[in-house]
């Protein structure tokens, strides 16, 4: 036999077991190529649909990009079709539904995981889960209280651009208690955005020259530095970049600034975690920064999860949906940060 039979007698393996894909998609996601991730998973997936872990993979991945509904769909799979008995699927969708405000049905579904495997590898985590949601769904009736700083007047008032109401709530605030240095950083944006920059600088400085600066008094003077556009800024910026907090007001103070300092990436990964997901202007801000970082899908959910909510907010949520279906981000940075203008 010549050469050129010997070439052709040969036969080169191709691979189209499920196992092949589901590990390339694996190695994507390690290297933060989410969407060639995604693709390799849904192929292992097509060719061994019965398979538990690659379903959960996938519900893993949509998670950890914040599209939580769409996990939920794979983990609801698992749970209803292929493998009732896989204990981490219920924690997968604990985790889900905690971010996404079902905390009786987030419950549920983490009790169920600690009695099917007790001593599991979630099992700190998901005592851990199980503890907040006890404590959220306990205090569920005082959650827009005004010692939740999400629901606070003041807050409230600035993400409406209420920018005066705002400044004389927060001086109230202030001299209830002078001590609360948050409420400074707070008064800060209100001036800025009012114009009164030298003010709201000054208070910034003194903030950031205190033993212990408060993290608000950094996520505020960066943005106020980019506003500014000052030379400072992107050293500021990147310093941000390098804090994850653990607080969840403080997570979205500093997602916040980034997003002003159009670092939408680092934004949005922060943001995710943080926003509250009962409440319109919060589910705006995560849309209008998951379609600035290019993930127009989730935006086009949460934008349409916001038009079922309230009926005052239908037509903007609508509108903005239709222009991330057409991968179209919204057209002004500042102002489209605002939901009510």
């Amino acid at each position: 036999m010549n050469d050129v039979q010997d070439n052709k007698a040969e036969v080169i393996p191709f691979m189209q077991e499920g196992s092949f894909f589901y590990k390339k998609g694996i190695e994507a996601y390690q290297n933060k190529k989410v969407d060639r991730s995604l693709h390799y998973i849904k192929k292992a997936i097509q060719l061994e649909p019965e398979e538990p872990v690659f379903l959960c993979q996938m519900a893993i991945v949509l998670s950890e990009e914040g599209d939580y509904e769409a996990s939920n769909q794979w983990l609801n799979k698992i749970k209803n079709d292929v493998d009732p008995y896989m204990s981490e699927c219920y924690f997968f969708l604990a985790n889900n539904q905690a971010h996404t405000g079902e905390f009786q049905e987030a419950k549920e579904n983490v009790e169920i995981y600690l009695e099917m495997d007790p001593s599991g590898d979630f099992q700190e985590d998901a005592e851990a889960l199980l503890s907040l949601l006890e404590s959220e769904l306990g205090s569920i009736n005082k959650r827009k209280d005004s010692d939740d700083p999400f629901y606070s007047k003041a807050a409230l008032l600035l993400h409406e651009n209420e920018l005066g109401e705002a400044e004389e709530e927060i001086r109230k605030l202030i001299a209830a208690k002078p001590e609360s240095w948050d409420f400074y950083a707070l008064l800060a944006e209100a001036l800025w955005k009012q114009g009164k920059l030298e003010e709201a600088g000054r208070i910034l400085q003194d903030l950031l020259s205190k033993e212990n600066p408060p993290l608000s008094a950094y996520c505020q003077y960066t943005a106020f530095l980019t506003k500014t556009e000052s030379e400072q800024a992107a050293g500021w910026t990147d310093m941000l970049k390098q804090i994850h907090p653990l607080n969840i007001w403080e997570r979205y103070l500093t997602g916040r600034a980034l997003y002003t300092a159009g670092e939408y990436e680092e934004a949005y990964q922060l943001l995710k975690d943080a926003v509250p997901p009962d409440y319109p202007v919060y589910i705006h801000q995560l849309a209008v920064t998951a379609s600035r970082s290019g993930r127009f899908e989730r935006a086009v959910q949460l934008w349409n999860r916001l038009a079922g909510l309230q009926p005052e907010y239908r037509e903007k949520a609508l509108e903005l949906a239709a222009r991330a279906e057409k991968s179209l981000v919204p057209e002004e940075q500042d102002k489209d940060w605002m939901l009510k203008r």
